[in-house]
């Protein structure tokens, strides 16, 4: 079984128009010396085409910058993202795919099932009052104690050992 939990994006390169909106849907972006980024439709007349740029974009680096990039059509490059939180880091173009790698591979070594319920958390947690979330969270946190995940991570834990999840 293969699940999906979190999209790990290597950019390097222009990510202008509908790849700047598809590089906001990963969970976490990493960024060559050569990306750039730019939310240009403005200049073609057309509101950003996924929504990722009026609806992600604001949240992952804030309201004002998110409307300069969007109002402007300016195109950035790595270090501006990186500054702007868009981008988690820049690493040198040829080290990229590795790092990106590396980071996909430290993330995979977590549990499926904690995974998806995190990012479940985490994105229902930008619109949810803090009562609400809350109950969500403490749901969350009884389902996974009595996930097989949960079990194989105590159990791997006290063997002093990788766990081997399962997602479940």
């Amino acid at each position: 079984m293969i699940v999906v939990t979190g999209v790990t994006g290597a950019i390097d390169g222009p990510a202008v128009g509908m790849g700047a909106e598809f590089s906001s849907q990963c969970d976490l972006r990493l960024a060559g010396t050569n990306a750039r980024f730019g939310w240009n439709f403005v200049h073609r007349g057309l509101v950003p085409d996924t929504g990722a740029g009026t609806w992600l974009l604001p949240r992952i680096i804030g309201l004002q910058p998110a409307l300069r990039l969007l109002y402007t059509g300016e195109i950035i490059d790595a270090s501006e993202a990186h500054r702007l939180g868009y981008v988690l880091d820049v690493v040198p173009s040829e080290e990229l795919l590795s790092a990106a790698m590396s980071l996909a591979e430290q993330i995979a070594a977590g549990s499926p099932y904690s995974l998806r319920e995190i990012k479940s958390l985490v994105h229902q947690g930008l619109t949810a009052p803090v009562g609400e979330h809350m109950a969500r969270h403490t749901e969350s946190l009884a389902a996974c104690f009595k996930s097989e995940d949960h079990r194989e991570g105590v159990a791997a834990f006290l063997e002093r050992r990788p766990a081997e999840f399962t997602g479940r």
